[in-house]
């Protein structure tokens, strides 16, 4: 009985503590989704992209775009085109670049981190596979060899302005 008693009163210790820890809100993840806050975050990196840009070799390859007007118009309504893209870019390129400096390893990180972003605040459905326009830019990427790379960093100035479009645009529909 007296066993009873005490791990009923010390349940009951237990409980009210239980009970405030489960009532208190959860921090809020979607501070990050804020159409104002992404907007100026890829201008921030579309800064540090000019920079990152500076900091590679040229493209020595002028007759050749991997991101074409049309490709554009694929990225504003496709979910899955505009996150295979930021995946290509992310993985393909930036996942290929010889030595990259400190600075250059900075760039890469937080591009990563606002793709991780995008990806949550705008989620695709599950991929059914690569779609062929991004086989096409895969392929010429890497048709063109090391200067893959390259091409696909001097595009960089292409791709951030698309990114801000659909974050002004299109993604203002989700709010």
């Amino acid at each position: 009985m007296q066993v009873n008693y005490i791990l009923c009163s010390g349940l009951l210790f237990i409980i009210p503590h239980l009970v405030v820890v489960e009532s208190k809100p959860p921090r809020s993840t979607t501070a990050c989704c804020h159409k104002e806050t992404l907007s100026r975050v890829i201008d921030i990196l579309f800064i540090k992209a000019m920079g990152f840009k500076a900091s590679v070799p040229a493209d020595s390859i002028k007759n050749t775009k991997l991101l074409k007007k049309k490709t554009k118009s694929l990225f504003m309504k496709s979910c899955q085109f505009r996150e295979q893209l930021l995946s290509f870019f992310m993985e393909d390129v930036l996942g290929h670049l010889p030595f990259p400096s400190n600075k250059e390893m900075g760039f890469i990180e937080d591009f990563r981190s606002f793709g991780k972003k995008l990806n949550y605040c705008f989620p695709c459905a599950p991929n059914t596979g690569e779609m062929k326009p991004i086989t096409r830019i895969k392929t010429l990427f890497y048709k063109i060899g090391n200067k893959g790379v390259f091409k696909a960093i001097s595009e960089l100035d292409i791709l951030f302005p698309w990114i801000k479009n659909y974050l002004d645009e299109e993604g203002s529909q989700h709010y």
